[in-house]
């Protein structure tokens, strides 16, 4: 039996997973079988520049990627972090519709593993082995499965469709919640980086809070930003009184943070 599994939604489903999730979509992808649910994550058209595509913290825990592509040469990116002594799992799967189970291998989204150093491999058609979900009445295809021990770092997959095609890229095995970090405007987005930045404003730190302490954490770095934890759970923590405007503070409750300064 699959790993892969929408069956069940995930009852603490972050509202930081800040790429879209559109129930209408999933179900028409409907489910894959067993007896956990891979968290689903919907790659929007800003997911079309890899700087700026979502990142899953933790690729041991078990996602579900959509990717949507209306026309030739779109591509879509995501990347997922693994520590040393990770395993990497990844799945590439199409649903049994219309629009695609008549595509031939040849046609289907050309999908490439990105490893941390850089080195490419391409995700190439290896099977097409067909199941049936008898929960949302639905078939599906694996292309292609891997496992192999990771590197640590980020991994990046892009995914670029030859034609309109709908895939699913599943990451991870574990069966527990995880966060994912996104880019954007708005609150629990990780703002956009800006180049040469010497200044954190106070809008673009704000997008921060309610995020959980490692999204928080790995988008100020991401953006080069000083980052310091000036209380936790009630417990204030010593920190210098020297003001920095590249640098922020955050006060966290239960692994979210609930404010946050620029200093």
């Amino acid at each position: 039996m699959s790993r892969f599994s929408a069956k069940v939604p995930i009852s603490r489903f972050r509202s930081s997973l800040v790429v879209s999730i559109l129930a209408a979509l999933i179900a028409s992808f409907a489910s894959i079988q067993g007896a956990s649910a891979h968290q689903p994550v919907l790659l929007t058209a800003s997911a079309s520049d890899s700087a700026r595509s979502p990142i899953l913290l933790d690729g041991t825990v078990s996602f579900a990627v959509y990717a949507t592509m209306k026309k030739s040469k779109e591509v879509r990116y995501f990347r997922f972090n693994h520590k040393a002594g990770d395993r990497l799992d990844l799945q590439y799967l199409i649903p049994d519709d219309p629009l695609m189970k008549k595509v031939t291998s040849r046609n289907l989204p050309k999908v490439l593993l990105i490893d941390p150093n850089g080195r490419e491999e391409e995700i190439k058609a290896k099977e097409r082995t067909y199941f049936f979900e008898p929960y949302g009445g639905k078939g599906y295809f694996y292309i292609s499965r891997i496992s192999t021990p990771a590197i640590a770092g980020t991994y990046t997959v892009a995914i670029t469709a030859k034609r309109s095609s709908n895939v699913v890229i599943a990451v991870g095995v574990k069966e527990i919640p995880g966060d994912v970090l996104a880019f954007g405007l708005g609150g629990e987005r990780c703002p956009n980086q800006i180049t040469g930045e010497t200044e954190i404003s106070p809008a673009r730190a704000g997008q921060l809070l309610g995020m959980s302490e490692s999204e928080a954490k790995l988008c100020a770095s991401i953006n080069g930003w000083g980052y310091r934890v000036g209380k936790r759970d009630g417990e204030d923590f010593p920190v210098t009184k020297d003001f920095r405007a590249d640098r922020v503070t955050v006060t966290i409750v239960a692994g979210t943070i609930k404010e946050i300064v620029v200093g």
